[in-house]
């Protein structure tokens, strides 16, 4: 088959021909039909983002396609279904403590890296059953928007971690990009009384209010920690039950202080940005407020069923999604700058055979 393979740390990906990947149980192999391009892949690539990587490797994180075969153990999967294919791919023989991979992404050396580690950027792929996830009918089979997602799954984990509720309102760090944007839809589906929204203008503010409604409320940010604190309770305007964090690693580490002290009692701080550095936080406030702060790395097997079920229902919107970035396998180098340069709230750059 024809693959994108990254054989050496360098920006650039080889086209050329690469074994078929080989069915076993447990497993089936789709035929890509759309893979979006993560907006940081040079960096991955080249290594100045220090992920994990086992090479030769053929990139891709998430897809969408067909199933071409399965093994004879698939109880519902059949050759033809659309399916999403979900790159979170943890162990089975520890369920307790599983390692968990992100296939064509993050790849820890070991047995799962080995077997599922090539993703997307290919004409075919292999991953475990359970990651080939049906695409209810309702929603179409328009490959392209279908990747978003990859994209509305990462803050709708986030929100399932922190046990989100209807009714409660959640203070969104990094609304403004490349996830957390998608976490302003997410939140307002799953019933936000309201979505808090920070930033360091109106002006950059104001679309996500146009575009999602009055529910979603807008807060200059201050270089001062405690009116910050304040300004987000006024934003409020009642108690905020959850911060979701999906900043940019360069924001300052002070505003995600800021959120989770402005936190409710027993309230929830989610953290998902993996920065490098490191956030300090005073003992008293945490202890008497009994808060919980916790990291989240993706989502639950069963987040996947559960977001195509807001889709279906018409609560999440592949249109809010611009994928008219599309191009051939061939020009994958062309489609990885594009991504980096084009990286926005709602524009997915995307791969297609």
């Amino acid at each position: 088959m024809k693959a994108a393979v990254l054989n050496e740390r360098k920006v650039e990906l080889d086209v050329q021909e690469y074994p078929d990947p080989v069915l076993t149980l447990g497993s089936a192999i789709v035929k890509v039909l759309a893979a979006p391009v993560v907006h940081h892949y040079t960096a991955v690539f080249s290594g100045d983002i220090p992920f994990p990587l086992v090479l030769p490797l053929i990139p891709g994180c998430s897809a969408i396609g067909e199933i071409e075969e399965v093994g004879p153990d698939a109880h519902n999967l059949k050759k033809g279904d659309l399916v999403y294919v979900d790159p979170t791919i943890r162990t089975r023989d520890d369920p307790h403590s599983p390692e968990t991979i992100l296939q064509g992404l993050f790849l820890p050396p070991g047995g799962l890296s080995d077997v599922f580690r090539n993703g997307g950027f290919a004409e075919k792929m292999l991953v475990p059953i359970e990651n080939a996830i049906a695409i209810p009918s309702s929603l179409g089979r328009n490959a392209a928007k279908l990747t978003s997602i990859n994209r509305l799954l990462v803050p709708y984990g986030g929100l399932l971690s922190g046990k989100f509720q209807p009714g409660e309102t959640v203070l969104l760090l990094g609304g403004t990009g490349y996830y957390g944007a998608c976490g302003i839809g997410v939140a307002l589906a799953m019933g936000a009384r309201k979505v808090v929204l920070p930033g360091r203008s109106f002006e950059k503010l104001e679309p996500f209010v146009k575009k999602f409604g009055d529910r979603v409320v807008p807060v200059q940010l201050s270089e001062d920690e405690q009116e910050n604190i304040v300004a987000f309770g006024k934003a409020a305007d009642g108690p905020i039950d959850l911060v979701l964090e999906l900043l940019d690693a360069t924001a300052p580490v002070s505003i995600i202080r800021s959120a989770i002290l402005s936190l409710r009692s027993f309230g929830t701080g989610v953290l998902m940005s993996g920065r490098p550095d490191n956030l300090e936080l005073p003992f008293m406030p945490i202890m008497v407020k009994s808060l919980t702060i916790k990291g989240c790395f993706m989502y639950p097997r069963t987040a996947c069923k559960k977001l195509m079920g807001l889709m279906e229902a018409g609560l999440l919107k592949p249109d809010w999604f611009d994928t008219e970035d599309q191009f051939s396998l061939d020009n994958v180098n062309e489609a990885v700058q594009h991504a980096k340069k084009a990286a926005g709230p709602f524009n997915i750059t995307i791969v297609v055979n």
